[in-house]
């Protein structure tokens, strides 16, 4: 849609580098496909943010409950990452594949080919969110720090005065124009989807039809941050199926019973919704035939599990507290496993300068050696959610959720205040695609590994980090029950 057309759409509104070098040639292996629904052999992170924004409501009629859609966001157009099935030896099949190839590349490149500063405040959340979000009673934790980055994103643009100040000191910026180019250059950074993989953040704004709001506001949200906006009853039927309708269709179907619970509460005047869908393939997959039931043992005691199992040439790591393992995924980064040694709680790397040097920089970590390294992890499909809330204000986000919250970029009515934060997420790994990473953190060291061979057997809680083509952390947690 183009901005003259949302202006028509909302008249009735108030009239105020790559880090990771994608193969330009792949001669080797072919190209695996992935078919959109299909839950084993992938890699797949998908998250959702749901901020609730409420008003005490006046008395007063209910309007009509249908939901309008007043703009819808225009994805950029890719060329499909070609297979290598298309050759058969000719020369003009060479060809067609080097110029299908090109095109895809390029395209690839153009997304990808963004400020280097664009990522700092990700990293930077995400260190201080770690301890805050992952630390717990023995059960799986999730989240994801780019989904939650762009989230409060989206909320520091539809607010003001000392809540904006608050948000953008949280996200790392001094002004609303600094966040708009760094939102901008993760969206289009980490949007991919090619056939092969899937990597998307999508953005949505829901608006009560009693609410006047702002076209300038808008546009920018349309704009910069890719948002959808729909307008009708929120105490409606209607607009609570349709809200799950698009959290469904962003996140592919993967978050139905998270998202059968969505909703908007009686005073609710407007949320926002963010999310992340991602889907990759391991560079070099696991053999199914080499999977095989193991024992893990959680807090509670031990429990039977598939593993999955290599064994090969690999760069391993290790810290006084812990070992380290990374897995690369086709064009979209890499997965890192990180596992506490014997007595040392998975809880204690949260904060491990020594796991934050490797995930900002795995080159220039000192104890690191290439090894025949003994790999075994467990199949897990693991699913988490959490009220943000807390948190937020732990960070330093307060004026939000207080009747002094301003709201007045998106809108005049007064009285608006954040009342609800949900994050839901969850991860899947199998032999052919991974989502996941481990670091830990401790109080002794282990030392240096072996001369030739280690065995790295994620056979305890351990922590995993899944990092985008940037070394941005996509999606962090800890895996306590597979």
């Amino acid at each position: 849609m183009k901005i003259e057309d949302l202006q028509d759409a909302i008249g009735q509104l108030d009239d105020h580098v790559i880090t990771e070098t994608a193969r330009a040639r792949r001669k080797k292996r072919p190209t695996l496909r992935f078919r959109v629904g299909a839950i084993a052999a992938a890699v797949a992170i998908i998250v959702t943010s749901f901020i609730v924004i409420q008003v005490i409501r006046r008395p007063g009629n209910s309007p009509a409950s249908g939901v309008v859609a007043l703009a819808m966001p225009e994805y950029p157009i890719m060329h499909k990452c070609p297979s290598e099935d298309m050759l058969s030896g000719s020369a003009s099949d060479q060809e067609a594949f080097d110029k299908a190839n090109d095109a895809w590349y390029a395209d690839l490149l153009k997304q990808r080919n963004q400020p280097e500063d664009y990522k700092d405040g990700v990293m930077a959340l995400a260190r201080e969110a770690n301890r805050l979000l992952l630390k717990g009673n023995g059960e799986n934790r999730i989240y994801s720090p780019i989904n939650v980055y762009m989230a409060l994103s989206l909320l520091a643009e539809t607010s003001g005065g000392d809540t904006r100040t608050e948000l953008l000191q949280v996200l790392g910026v001094d002004t609303i124009e600094e966040l708009r180019k760094k939102a901008e250059s993760l969206w289009n950074a980490h949007y991919l989807d090619d056939g092969q993989t899937t990597s998307l953040l999508a953005n949505s704004i829901w608006l009560d039809k009693s609410l006047a709001v702002k076209k300038d506001a808008m546009q920018v949200l349309q704009n910069t941050y890719k948002t959808a906006a729909f307008k009708g009853d929120m105490r409606s039927t209607a607009m609570t199926e349709r809200l799950q309708k698009w959290l469904n269709e962003q996140t592919d179907n993967l978050l139905e019973s998270s998202v059968d619970k969505a909703g908007f509460e009686e005073d609710t005047l407007m949320a926002l919704a963010s999310t992340i869908l991602f889907r990759a393939k391991w560079d070099d997959e696991f053999d199914e035939s080499n999977t095989a039931k193991g024992t893990f043992n959680t807090l509670t005691g031990a429990v039977e599990t598939d593993f999955m199992s290599d064994s090969g040439s690999n760069d391993y790591y290790w810290g006084n507290k812990f070992s380290a393992v990374g897995k690369h995924l086709i064009n979209a980064g890499s997965m890192w496993f990180f596992l506490p040694d014997e007595g040392i709680s998975v809880d204690e790397l949260l904060d491990d300068p020594q796991v934050n040097a490797i995930l900002q920089n795995s080159l220039t970590y000192e104890n690191q050696k290439y090894l025949i390294v003994n790999f075994k992890v467990p199949k897990f499909d693991v699913m988490g959610e959490i009220k943000l809330e807390k948190t937020l204000q732990d960070l330093g986000i307060k004026a939000a959720f207080t009747a002094a919250a301003d709201f007045s970029p998106i809108s005049k009515n007064a009285g608006l205040y954040v009342s609800d934060v949900t994050h839901a997420a969850r991860v899947m790994i199998d032999e052919k695609g991974v989502t996941g990473a481990a670091y830990t953190l401790s109080l002794f060291g282990m030392g240096a590994p072996p001369d030739e061979i280690v065995d790295f057997i994620l056979d305890r809680p351990f922590l995993f980090v899944v990092q985008g083509h940037d070394g941005l952390p996509l999606f962090v947690g800890i895996v306590n029950q597979p």
